[in-house]
Parts: structure tokens; sequence; C-alpha cells
């Protein structure tokens, strides 16, 4: 029952992220449906181009860290994540620093990454600066700073990243959070979480 319990789970996390850009896009299609003013349509276009945009980024991001795609064994080159990760963040309040010194790396640490870009991302409600840092000599270091106004984590997201969780207690919203303890635990690791003054810290040495 536990893979179909987190499989809920993660699907329900991955529906609430594309209700927002889909239903945008059906908002602008009634508009076009009913409108003849060419100022509205030119704005109703602009939305639909850029939620599309938007649920289009959203599902190729989740689609490398939450799912199967390409070969299990597989290496994974840091620009297509640096590329995923610049799709999540878009052109919004949030600046993406990219600061890593290897090609590639494989795909099952590639995945933790992105969780824990996803994380700090969504710590930043007001933006801010997300930077990403990779660095392997012997171990692989991987490090996520988010830093901005209201940076926050909730202390029940840091215990799960921390600790891990009882997979009944974990609310939908909380899933890609279980699932990247378990990534780091799978790669015999753990994540360490550091809260600041507006500035969160997470990194995993595999």
């Amino acid at each position: 029952m536990t893979d179909l319990t987190f499989a809920s789970l993660l699907s329900s996390r991955i529906c609430h992220d594309l209700i927002s850009p889909v239903g945008a896009i059906n908002n602008g299609l009634e508009i076009l449906a009913d409108e003849s003013d060419e100022e509205m349509i030119g704005q109703a276009m602009a939305l639909i181009q850029a939620s599309a945009a938007g649920a289009s980024a959203k599902l190729q991001f989740m689609r490398r860290a939450f799912g199967m795609a390409g070969n299990v064994a597989e290496m994974v080159s840091l620009d297509e994540a640096k590329a995923l990760s610049q799709g999540l963040v878009g052109a919004g309040a949030t600046r993406l620093d990219w600061q890593v010194g290897t090609p590639s790396l494989d795909k099952a640490i590639v995945k933790l990454l992105l969780n824990m870009i996803l994380i700090g991302y969504e710590a930043l409600p007001r933006g801010g600066v997300l930077r990403v840092g990779v660095q392997k000599a012997g171990a692989t270091n991987l490090m996520i700073s988010a830093e901005g106004p209201k940076a926050r984590l909730p202390d029940q997201a840091v215990k799960i990243l921390r600790e891990g969780a009882e997979l009944e207690t974990v609310e939908s919203r909380e899933a890609n959070m279980f699932f990247a303890h378990e990534l780091a635990k799978s790669l015999g690791s753990s994540l360490h979480v550091s809260i600041g003054d507006e500035v969160i810290e997470i990194a995993s040495t595999i």
C-alpha cells in the first residue's frame, strides 16, 4: 500500500502545480471565443502563450525530477538540468545562479538535485536568488541556496527533509520533500538543511 499511497500523493502534487496554468489557458480561450476587441484578443493570446509555456516547463522539469525519463542507469548532462531549472524559474522574480563544475552526473543524483532545486524555488514566495552548486572531487557535493524576502521552509518540511516521515503523515504538498529524503537515503546520503535570515540552504554529499 505504501507505493500506492506515495503515487497518489505525488500525483496530487503534480495536478496542484498544473491546475493554475491550465486554468489560465482555459480562461484565455473563453475570452477569445467571446471577444472582438483587438486589444483584449492580444491580451488573451499573451495569457495563453505564457500559461502554456509555464505548464510545459513544469511538466518537463517534473518528468526528470519525479519520473523515469531515459534509461535507468544513464548519465545526465547538467546542461539539461540547468535548462530545466531555468524553465521552472522562468522570467519571474527569482534568478537562477548556476555554479556547477561538472558536465554530467548519474541520473539518480540529478534527480535529487532537481528536487532540491524545486524545494528552494518554492521557498522564495517573493523571488530572490536561487543558487545551485555542484562539486565533484571524490565525493559529489550538491548544494542549493534560496535567498530572498520572506524565504521560508515550514518546520514539518525541514523535519521530513532531515529525518524522513511515516508516509501516512505526509501531505501532498510535502510529497517531493519526502521523495528527496528517500532519494538521498537510497544514495547512502542525507540532506542537511540550514535556515538563516531570509536564506535557506540544502546540501547533500554522495
